[in-house]
């Protein structure tokens, strides 16, 4: 099946019209919404294939008819299939975890989940472990040897870890990939078997 803006593409070829062709026709050639017409639109206005001449008017554009003519596929999205930019998360829980690493340095997994949590995203006590275990093993935090007290009476109290300003790569959370047991670190591109 063709993409929506090919699906309008085709709909304006296959109606003969070479003046003007407006969205509500373009509803009545297509099977799309009245919202998927107006995107389809405007990506093909910002291709150079379709120009708007009115409210809610187009007319193909010269590059549009050749592009018709010659049978070419539009396809939004990165161009020939590459990825042109970096993919950014902004607020994840790793991040996040990273983060209060580097704002306590010397720290209790209790201490992070108290910087990290909210009420939308639950229990953390298994993520910042797991994590915290993961960059221990790929020499990022070092284990202190004193504990610091529990809540319980037979408890043998929290670990306390450390990040050291060497370890401190940079902003970026360094990456557990637990299919490959590594840890990529975004900030010096460094992989890290643990």
């Amino acid at each position: 099946m063709a993409w929506i803006a090919e699906q309008v593409l085709t709909a304006i070829r296959d109606s003969g019209m070479r003046e003007c062709i407006t969205e509500e026709r373009l509803l009545d050639l297509t099977s799309l919404s009245k919202r998927q017409v107006q995107q389809s639109c405007r990506l093909l206005r910002g291709s150079g294939l379709l120009e708007k001449t009115g409210e809610g008017c187009h007319t193909i554009t010269k590059s549009g008819m050749e592009a018709l003519n010659a049978g070419a596929r539009y396809r939004s999205g990165p161009k020939d299939g590459k990825q042109s930019g970096k993919r950014v998360w902004k607020d994840t829980d790793r991040i996040r975890i990273w983060r209060a690493i580097r704002i306590r340095r010397k720290f209790t997994v209790p201490e992070i989940i108290t910087l990290v949590a909210d009420e939308a995203r639950g229990d953390m006590t298994s993520n910042v472990q797991k994590y915290v275990r993961a960059l221990a093993k790929a020499g990022y935090l070092i284990e202190l040897p004193k504990r610091e007290a529990g809540t319980s009476l037979t408890s043998p109290g929290y670990k306390r870890w450390w990040l050291t300003d060497d370890k401190d790569t940079g902003p970026e959370a360094p990456i557990w990939r637990l299919e490959r047991g590594t840890v990529y670190d975004p900030n010096t591109k460094i992989e890290v078997a643990i």
